[in-house]
């Protein structure tokens, strides 16, 4: 039984490595198809009428607003 314990670190360490590749991907996967969703909407506003000063402002406002570390940062200070 205590074997079973003392091979467990090793267990866990080998699977960080892959956890972190397995995570590096799909933070890479999030940011393309951010700021692709970006353009669109910028490019949907302009095509809408709205002026390109404006829209770039309101794109830019609405790629802040997935940006990973401020989703990182209303979760970790949303209580509960």
């Amino acid at each position: 039984m205590a074997r079973d314990r003392d091979g467990l670190p090793v267990v866990v360490m080998a699977a960080v490595p892959l956890f972190a590749v397995q995570f590096g991907v799909e933070f890479l996967r999030f940011q393309s198809r951010r700021k692709r969703g970006v353009r669109r909407f910028r490019r949907a506003l302009v095509q809408s009428g709205m002026p390109r000063d404006q829209a770039a402002r309101l794109a830019q406002t609405y790629h802040e607003a997935g940006s990973f570390r401020q989703i990182l940062r209303s979760t970790i200070r949303s209580p509960g």
